[in-house]
């Protein structure tokens, strides 16, 4: 027993001697601001580092494309919100280079270190650029991207004339005294009407004024091929999906012969209503194929409408040169910036420790270590108290609200992407924890009446309770959702698809708790001296949920004002996208793989910041009226 207390003193005096080194005044400074400082650019470069040096090597190569803007000059107006006609000629033109990737069994299209920018300058004129990991790549990148862009503007132009002259055969299959013998142009066109294997946003109507072939000027005449041309591709992109769809109903990716898995559909479709349904879509779309291709075919056999972008038209190709060196990467300028905002962090962090005690503050929060371990082990156990399954339901919970929603968005609402339970669960588990902190958070101190009237403790102990809570309950339920990642994968494409970006993760989960102590405590504060917050949160928190990608993919929106504003003033939007990144990838439809990332640097710091103004702000918040919670509660 004098043993045990003889260690105990010796213990007490090392920490004190500890202390007082710590708390030694060195250039101005004190030990442990020193420190703190070291850890904050140590943190910085953490975060920063490892995305920096993952940049990959790429190269630039620029082609442009030139049309007449007195011709296609319709194409800048607006055809929908925000949209006009040549943001849907660029859309169009980016999906079927990426459709003409998968075709070839390149998937890298969309990375940012293989992709197309498609940048408008003045009217009439457009830089494409290739952006690869050789100069090669990115030349041939750049020059197949406009190709495919001024095959889309004339497209554009072409559909117009070819309304006009699917109206003029309606007009003639209206009168009586219509033409006897049709030319083998008239006879496409009828069955192009008859299969409806050109549908337009507005349907053809009778068209008085003869419109034939013969009368059509050269340019017309290829812009009318370029729109078959398009439609092609379209109904050749449908064919694809409806393809996988029916594989992945009827189990016949794995048949070889053409023969056999056709047959294998027919008998899959003779019992499954959707199979059923798929194949007579897919059949109708082949049929409309194949009534273009004969479109084609006539007009580049006998009008030579055959497609060359760089020849001097109405819409051209400026073909792109060979890039001669990559883009640089700024290394040493990144990591520079990165050690300049840990700085600013340090000193903002000594600043503030010296107007308001932190140090002091910290240090007598660390001596109620035990409560706060005490508290948090008594709300897990509150928690699962009576249930036969206990730790099991942060294993179950989030895998049956994933279940809901992969069936809702699987079958009654199709939302096409892939590996949705991964695309899922990965966003959900980090929203549940936010909304788990900050519904207990804003009740943390109300809640706990009782000990804050009997017990002296620090008041700040119960919202970091309630956060350590939620993130325990988050970090054990991270197993399940691994779980699923890798069950998905061997289903969907027979191998596990990790990728290093998973080791991010701690990153994400420090700025997100950081966010979630701020919150809790500015919430906590503000519900003791206003109920109507613990009233109010419930609300907000289901807005807060739709107003988060959580069920959907920012991107399906664009990159608009809307979408950056929701990006800047809500820091959980980019979090989750962030985890996405980092585990899932980008979203893409089915058929595709997608691919982890690291998120952006600009993005990870911008939230950083965020997660930090919030918690000196709820902190600040909390210290002013933290002494008034015995009166109120």
């Amino acid at each position: 027993m004098a043993s045990m207390v003889e260690k105990g003193v010796s213990l007490r005096r090392r920490l004190r001697t500890h202390i007082s080194l710590l708390n030694r005044s060195l250039a101005g400074l004190r030990l442990y601001q020193w420190l703190w400082l070291l850890l904050c650019v140590i943190g910085a470069l953490v975060v920063v580092t490892p995305r920096v040096l993952a940049q990959p090597v790429i190269y630039y190569a620029t082609a442009e494309v030139r049309f007449a803007v007195e011709r296609y000059g319709a194409i800048y107006e607006l055809v929908a919100p925000e949209r006009s006609g040549l943001d849907i000629a660029v859309a169009d033109a980016q999906e079927a280079v990426r459709q003409a990737a998968l075709a070839r069994g390149d998937v890298r299209y969309g990375r940012p270190d293989y992709r197309v920018d498609m940048l408008p300058q003045a009217p009439g004129q457009l830089f494409v650029r290739g952006v690869a990991p050789s100069p090669a790549e990115a030349q041939a990148l750049a020059n197949r991207a406009a190709e495919e862009l001024v095959r889309q503007i004339r497209a554009a132009g072409g559909r117009e004339i070819l309304r006009n002259m699917l109206g003029w055969e309606l007009w003639l299959a209206l009168e009586p005294q219509g033409r006897v013998a049709p030319t083998p142009f008239d006879t496409l066109l009828r069955e192009i009407i008859r299969t409806q294997a050109f549908p337009m946003s507005r349907e053809p109507e009778p068209f008085a004024d003869e419109r034939t072939l013969a009368d059509l000027p050269r340019e017309e005449l290829l812009d009318l091929t370029r729109a078959l041309e398009v439609r092609y591709d379209l109904w050749r992109f449908a064919i694809n999906t409806r393809n996988a769809t029916l594989d992945a109903l009827c189990s016949s990716s794995g048949l070889s012969s053409t023969a056999t898995r056709e047959a294998a559909l027919v008998n899959c479709a003779a019992t499954d209503a959707r199979a059923a349904s798929e194949l007579a879509e897919r059949d109708r779309a082949i049929t409309r194929q194949r009534v273009i291709t004969a479109t084609l075919n006539y007009l580049v056999a006998n009008h030579a409408a055959g497609f060359d972008p760089d020849a001097p038209s109405a819409a051209q190709r400026i073909v792109a040169a060979t890039p001669t060196a990559p883009e640089p990467r700024y290394i040493p300028h990144l990591i520079a910036l990165a050690t300049l905002v840990g700085l600013t962090l340090g000193f903002t962090g000594v600043a503030l420790d010296r107007s308001v005690g932190l140090t002091a503050k910290a240090r007598e929060i660390w001596a109620y270590r035990e409560l706060i371990r005490n508290l948090i082990l008594r709300d897990l156990r509150a928690r699962y108290k009576g249930s036969a399954l206990g730790y099991l339901w942060t294993q179950l919970a989030p895998l049956g609200m994933m279940l809901v929603y992969v069936l809702v968005f699987s079958l009654l609402l199709p939302s096409g992407l892939a590996m949705f339970p991964v695309f899922i669960i990965v966003a959900l588990l980090p929203w549940n924890y936010t909304a788990e902190a900050i519904m207990g958070g804003t009740r943390s101190i109300i809640d706990n009446a009782a000990l804050i009237k009997k017990v002296y403790f620090p008041r700040e102990v119960l919202p970091l309770v309630t956060v350590g809570s939620s993130l325990l309950n988050f970090l054990l339920s991270l197993p399940v959702m691994f779980l699923v990642m890798a069950v998905v994968q061997l289903l969907t494409i027979g191998r596990l698809n990790g990728s290093w970006t998973f080791a991010y993760l701690p990153v994400l989960i420090i700025i997100q708790t950081l966010f979630l102590v701020g919150m809790a405590l500015l919430l906590g504060s503000a519900a003791v001296f206003f109920r109507d917050v613990v009233h109010l949160i419930g609300i907000v928190m289901n807005i807060w949920f739709f107003l988060t990608p959580v069920i959907y993919p920012l991107g399906v929106f664009g990159d608009g004002l809307a979408v950056r504003i929701v990006r800047w003033l809500n820091p959980m939007a980019s979090l989750i996208e962030f985890y996405r990144e980092i585990l899932y990838g980008n979203a893409v439809p089915v058929g595709m793989i997608p691919t982890p990332a690291l998120p952006a640097l600009s993005s990870v710091l911008r939230v950083g910041v965020t997660a930090g103004v919030v918690l000196v702000i709820g902190y600040w918040v909390f210290q002013r009226v933290s002494r008034r919670f015995g009166e109120e509660i």
